[in-house]
């Protein structure tokens, strides 16, 4: 990752520059790459495509309307095949994961095998939600993924994109609703699909940790040809690509398994991670609580074997959980490019994915929100009352096995009009989809079950379910009605994306500092959401569910127009030193659901170049995030939560209720964004900085508030102060809370502010080798939502802005640094070797008081104020590989003056021989363009830093900064043809 006027940032044609490092690349693409290495490069991280002259063309940058070569007001950076292969990156997830300003909201580690968006990755720019981060691919849209966050928080699956389609990466680092519409306001990611490629690519990776798991194959083919057609241009580039990826049991990593207490004393007596195996109830009439003491296994049960009234069990990650789940992955894409002039391109991309993972969880059982009685004739009930459970596992039913399927999908086709003056005219139709089927096995038929524990299950009268064993070591009491009781969950969803746009520009008048241009485009769009469930779970009819109730079916049309105005001020005849350029880019669009109604949002964008070698940007955009289908019309959700009942003093497991409200309305953000980059020496090798030529740093600041957010009340706020929020704490006769409803609301602000800063350097090779160092980071200095939360009286309710900064998943500071070493040997063949540091600083728990700015929560601490401090987490990586040059080319050469073997003089010009350059031999011609790599990931054997509480606290680490694989090696073979 560089900046975006950086001369290492990416070569002026990447898939060129790609090929022709391969020695595949067509004369004109070589010519292009040439120019780029000599200092004329491309500044702003495109791949312009390359006419038949070795001329450039026009690209579509991301942030423009406008096809453009050359740098601009936006600020745009990107990620290049240099980047992506420094750390062997193996997913799209990965690779962005390596981005200091952006977290992975969502990978196949969190919640592995108990997640509500399962065999997904997603991400986020700027520590915000995914839904705040837009996600392109080739400038468009891309299908939702059909399990959203939370049921509510839409996002673009990663990994149903395959990383061998992918020739780069350009990140929008501010604002860009203007151009794009909802969802970018914290950043735009797009995805470039690789295109113009001629020859073929075929790569192995391997991949195994050093504890024998985590074993990962990759394996890719890229092929494509460029020829003449019908006196035409005629290109097509089909990738394959198949990831597979074994899993990773939690019991293989000491610090994800077992008891927490015993694992660092800043963790005493932590709360249940699951629900406990031997279960804890609740008399209906005495209000007592009943722990089954550890080892019971029936069938005799006497009172004898509880505790009553004592503390709950604390549970921590059984035998049966997964850290990293089974993934299968296959797909490919398929771009085709028709010109039959120069003036008219008929295009069509396509791409498909299949994704598939099979993860293992502990079976979840039953507890107080499904309703279930152990009814006081019960022979196994020896207190004479009816028990409530507070939750409890069935390890005897076996684990929960999770299969989930997704197949996403979407087809781009258009044609593109080039006018006279750089006009365009470009129409485009797309649809894509994604389906995703989840199928859960094991679980409980919950009225069986309470037949069961009556006496009466249909076949079984007079027979007893008896719950008050220590599963963990009771074997099967109850497996003559499994066959009875065991039942599986389906969720079958499907998302889907239709889109036609025109757009139109070009120059309007030439001014003698560049051309003012404009362009604009109207577009219309349709997503829908639909989802379906078996019967049993449609009918709140499986214990401790994860998709029960009536799921949501929806759909939205969104019709937009925007507009880009494009005037430079100073620049080309109009510049001198002091003011080389400077020019300035408006854009605006408006937006008209038809779930919520209008926004409209401008952005301002300006560029001043006092040098060539020095380059100043400034933004101001505004944004909004559109309520989602889930938010506006989902129907109540049910989850499990984790109380503590101020009436009583109990911490206990409760119900909680999110539903969806039709009157949200948009999130709006307002951002500034300010960047200065220096890149000594680029453009003029006469400078006084031609030592430093080579070099560039880049520093940006930004700010970015986020108002009218989508939320839900925090559930211990609801409970906390519940004469504040009237209905939405609902007791039991018993006197204990049995649920609580939390809609969804228009509530809260967020600023944040942070820097991004960062440099490179790359020498010159030398005969002892060339030298390339990076370093990015990204610090956070203020995050600061206001939220209301419950006031320390445990009654009223307060708007409290929270320091929030260094919370769960939000480090303040994260870098990644690199430093490699080249040397051309043999001739052709290059050599290369380094190291790259990953840096994550230190952050909270998630049960936190935000330094202190939300008094509420001090005393539940423990101790009460502290709060535990999530360590710092570093590791280096290791890479060396070695590349076998292009096979030997013959080159005609004029003969030198002297004599033959029979001493006949040789004249110079009478004919010309062919030399050889490179190596001839057979083994060479066959590793010609060959690339093997071997590496070691975090070689320090780094464990990710202790975390046991959190939104994933039973992982036992902070699966969105870190990971639990540890050393890893693996190889990579690829050779181009």
């Amino acid at each position: 990752m560089r900046p975006t006027t950086s001369p290492r940032l990416i070569r002026t044609a990447a898939f060129s520059g790609l090929l022709a490092a391969a020695g595949l690349a067509s004369s004109a693409a070589q010519e292009v790459n040439a120019s780029a290495t000599s200092g004329n490069n491309n500044q702003t991280g495109q791949a312009p495509s390359v006419t038949q002259g070795g001329e450039l063309q026009r690209v579509t940058v991301t942030g423009y309307l406008i096809p453009r070569i050359g740098d601009g007001p936006e600020p745009v950076e990107t990620l290049d095949q240099d980047f992506i292969g420094k750390q062997a990156n193996q997913t799209i997830n990965d690779v962005l994961n390596r981005v200091p300003s952006g977290i992975s909201v969502q990978n196949q580690l969190t919640f592995a095998g108990n997640s509500n968006s399962p065999a997904s990755s997603a991400f986020g720019l700027r520590g915000l939600p995914a839904n705040a981060t837009l996600i392109l691919v080739d400038g468009f849209r891309f299908p939702n993924y059909p399990f959203p966050i939370n049921s509510t928080e839409t996002f673009v699956d990663l990994n149903s994109i395959p990383l061998a389609a992918v020739d780069r990466i350009e990140i929008l680092k501010d604002g860009g609703s203007a151009t794009y519409g909802s969802d970018a306001v914290a950043g735009v990611v797009n995805l470039i699909t690789k295109d113009g490629y001629n020859g073929a690519d075929i790569f192995n990776y391997y991949g195994i940790s050093q504890r024998g798991d985590f074993e990962t194959y990759h394996g890719s083919l890229t092929a494509g040809v460029s020829t003449k057609l019908l006196g035409g241009n005629f290109n097509i580039v089909t990738t394959f690509d198949y990831y597979d990826q074994s899993p990773i049991l939690s019991v293989n990593r000491w610090y994800a398994y077992g008891d927490r207490s015993k694992l660092s004393p800043n963790y005493p007596d932590q709360p249940v991670a699951f629900f406990p195996a031997r279960g804890n109830y609740t008399g209906n009439t005495t209000n007592n609580t009943y722990q089954v003491r550890p080892g019971v296994v029936g069938p005799n049960i006497t009172a004898n074997d509880f505790e009553v009234n004592g503390n709950p069990a604390n549970t921590f990650i059984p035998i049966d959980e997964e850290l990293a789940a089974h993934e299968y992955r296959w797909g490919g894409t398929f771009n085709v490019n028709y010109s039959p002039t120069d003036y008219l391109k008929f295009y069509d991309k396509f791409i498909i994915q299949r994704v598939e993972e099979k993860s293992e969880t502990p079976n979840q059982g039953f507890s107080a929100g499904d309703n279930i009685t152990i009814p006081a004739n019960n022979p196994y009930n020896p207190f004479g009352e009816d028990l409530t459970p507070n939750g409890q596992l069935l390890r005897e039913f076996g684990t929960w096995q999770t299969d989930v399927i997704s197949r996403t999908f979407r087809n781009i086709v258009g044609a593109t009009v080039q006018l006279p003056h750089d006009w365009f005219i470009d129409a485009s139709f797309l649809y894509g989809e994604s389906d995703a089927t989840q199928t859960v096995y094991n679980s409980e038929n919950k009225a069986n079950l309470q037949a069961a524990l009556n006496g009466t299950l249909p076949g079984y009268e007079g027979q007893f379910f008896n719950p008050f064993t220590d599963e963990n070591v009771s074997g099967h009491p109850n497996q003559q009605f499994y066959n009875a009781i065991r039942t599986q969950q389906l969720e079958d969803s499907r998302t889907s994306l239709l889109q036609a746009t025109l757009r139109l520009g070009g120059t309007v008048y030439e001014l003698p500092s560049g051309p003012i241009t404009i362009a604009g485009g109207v577009e219309y769009r349709a997503e829908e959401l639909i989802n379906s469930n078996d019967i049993n779970s449609r009918n709140n009819n499986i214990t401790s569910a994860d998709f029960q109730g009536k799921l949501l079916s929806a759909r939205r049309y969104i019709k937009s127009a925007y507009g880009e105005l494009d005037f430079p001020i100073l620049g080309d005849k109009w510049s001198w030193p002091g003011a080389r350029a400077l020019d300035v880019v408006f854009s605006y669009r408006y937006d008209d659901y038809s779930t919520f109604g209008e926004a409209a949002k401008p952005k301002v964008a300006l560029r001043y170049k006092p040098f060539d070698d020095l380059t100043f940007r400034a933004t101001y955009a505004e944004g909004f995030i559109a309520p989602t289908l889930g938010q506006l019309f989902g129907t109540p959700l049910q989850f499990q939560a984790t109380v503590n009942d101020p009436t009583n003093g109990q911490t206990y497991n409760i119900l909680l209720v999110n539903g969806g409200n039709p009157n949200l309305k948009p999130q709006n953000s307002y951002s500034y964004y300010a960047e200065m980059i220096w890149t000594p020496a680029s453009k003029d090798e006469n400078s006084w900085w031609k030592w430093a030529k080579g070099f560039s740093a880049y520093v940006d600041w930004y700010q970015i508030e986020l108002r009218n957010e989508i939320n839900t009340l925090a559930t211990q706020t609801l409970v906390g102060a519940e004469s504040a929020f009237p209905g939405a704490v609902i007791r039991g006769a018993n006197g204990l809370i049995s649920q609580v409803n939390a809609n969804y609301l228009n509530v809260g602000t967020t600023l944040t502010d942070g820097i991004d800063f960062g440099g490179s350097y790359v020498t010159k090779e030398y005969n002892w080798g060339k030298l390339d160092m990076e370093v990015n980071a990204t610090y956070i200095y203020n995050f600061a939502p206001k939220r209301l939360e419950g006031n320390p009286d445990g009654q009223t309710a307060s708007f409290y802005v929270l320091a929030a900064d260094d919370q769960f998943a939000l480090p303040d500071l994260r870098l990644v640094a690199s430093i490699f070493y080249s040397k051309h040997v043999f001739g052709n063949d290059t050599f290369r070797t380094g190291f790259t540091w990953n840096f994550s600083d230190s952050e909270h728990d998630f049960i936190d008081n935000y330094k202190g700015t939300l008094p509420a929560i001090d005393a539940g601490l423990n101790p009460p104020g502290y709060v535990h401090r999530v360590g710092e987490w570093s590791t280096v990586d290791w890479q060396i590989s070695y590349q076998f040059g292009p096979p030997a080319e013959i080159t005609p050469e004029t003969p030198k003056p002297g004599f033959d073997k029979d001493g006949k003089q040789v004249v110079s010009d009478k004919g010309i021989v062919p030399l050889p350059k490179g190596s001839s031999k057979g083994w060479r011609t066959w590793l010609a363009n060959t690339t093997l790599t071997f590496g070691i990931n975090n070689i320090a054997d780094t464990r990710p830093p202790l975390s046991t509480q959190g939104g994933n606290f039973f992982q036992g680490y902070d699966t969105e900064i870190a990971n639990p694989i540890q050393r890893y090696f693996y190889v990579e073979v690829d050779k181009k043809f």
